[in-house]
């Protein structure tokens, strides 16, 4: 799949699929909000034949796994991060647990999650915890998203 590059997030290019980096490794894809997308809440992104859509994260998707930086409102387009660092990610109730290192997975329509395992680059796995969450669990958590294609469970 080819990625054309901008110069920044305040240009807006002749090609749909945009992706760009900074040079701490984040990765960004430009995609389109179908219902809108809250501030550091996952969100599936599709492959739409022409761009990306993002779209709530459900059961039985192929996609990857962004996070947006800001609110995008139902129907308009903003950068999602799909790799690197991510702080104060959003998860359901009590679904990251776990040590610096451990697999965050893709729990279908529950969302992201984290257990007590280190799993290494299953179907499901669409970041590692950059911190210790303990075993009773949190709502948010900071990720070293993958940024590959992934499978719910």
């Amino acid at each position: 799949m080819i990625h054309i590059g901008m110069d920044g997030a305040d240009k807006v290019g002749s090609f749909n699929t945009q992706i760009k980096t900074d040079r701490s490794g984040k990765a960004y894809v430009y995609a389109y909000a179908t219902s809108g997308a809250a501030l550091k809440t996952p969100m599936a992104l599709l492959w739409m034949g022409s761009g990306y859509a993002a779209t709530a994260l459900n059961t039985g998707m192929n996609a990857r796994v962004g996070i947006p930086g800001a609110v995008i409102a139902s129907g308009c387009v903003g950068w999602f991060q799909i790799r690197g660092f991510c702080s104060d990610v959003q998860g359901a109730a009590t679904s990251f647990s776990g040590s610096f290192g451990h697999a965050v997975y893709w729990g279908g329509a529950t969302g992201l999650g984290a257990s007590a395992s280190a799993w290494v680059n299953v179907p499901s796995q669409v970041a590692v915890l950059a911190e210790d969450v303990g075993g009773g669990g949190s709502t948010t958590a900071n990720l070293w998203l993958v940024g590959d294609v992934k499978t719910s469970i």
